[in-house]
């Protein structure tokens, strides 16, 4: 009996101690569960601490580079004062050239004036010249028209009658190459900007208006009448 009793109680005793070594290895883990948890929880924070708080070294390197980046503030009026004169100057420079320009063009439109208008009135002048010596002319080759017409067969074959016909041939020929023509008149109906009516008659063969007989020629140097037609009209 003494054996068995001794016995169970080593039993117990060797039970008591592995769940005291049991309990002891729970308590650890758990302890060191606890540490990790702590540990964790300190990291974070300092995580927070050093988002919300910069580093002193990140502070200097920021207040540096606004120092350094202060005189450069200070330097951009500056640049400005100068190209706003750099502006200036070439604004004025714009407007004599502008200036310039519209003088250049004012003169080259008065020029361009001058030159068309001297132009006008050379030709005018040479209209007019020539139309005065048209009009001294015309008298001459009336008189050669009516001494031609006032020629017989027989004077006409003459080397007198021949040569007042190549004369009258000959000034009507220059008056064409000069731009000078006769006026249509007989046979036409009458015109008063081309025609100068000095008779009138009755006659049933010809229409109302139309002229029956030219008295006169008359001649146009080209769109310029120098001398009327003077002639009959038929009532």
């Amino acid at each position: 009996m003494g054996q068995e009793n001794k016995n169970r109680n080593e039993n117990q005793n060797k039970e008591m101690d592995a769940v005291r070594e049991s309990m002891e290895e729970s308590a650890v883990e758990t302890e060191s569960a606890v540490a990790e948890a702590e540990d964790f929880s300190e990291t974070e924070n300092t995580v927070e601490e050093s988002e919300k708080e910069p580093d002193e070294s990140t502070v200097e390197a920021e207040n540096q580079s606004e120092e350094n980046s202060s005189p450069q503030k200070k330097e951009k009026p500056d640049n400005d004062k100068k190209k706003k004169k750099v502006l200036k100057r070439k604004d004025k420079k714009d407007e004599q050239i502008e200036q310039l320009n519209d003088k250049y063009q004012r003169l080259f439109a008065e020029f361009q004036n001058y030159r068309s208008r001297s132009e006008k009135e050379k030709t005018a002048m040479y209209e007019v010249g020539a139309k005065s010596i048209i009009e001294k002319i015309l008298p001459v080759v009336d008189n050669l028209e009516r001494g031609v017409a006032a020629l017989g067969e027989a004077d006409m074959n003459s080397p007198v009658g021949q040569g007042m016909n190549l004369i009258y041939k000959q000034m009507l020929t220059a008056l064409e190459e000069m731009g000078v023509v006769a006026i249509e008149a007989e046979g036409k109906e009458f015109d008063p900007n081309l025609h100068n009516a000095v008779m009138h008659e009755d006659n049933d063969a010809l229409g109302e208006n139309i002229v029956s007989q030219e008295l006169q020629k008359g001649y146009q140097y080209r769109d310029t009448v120098i001398r009327h037609s003077m002639v009959k009209v038929a009532n």
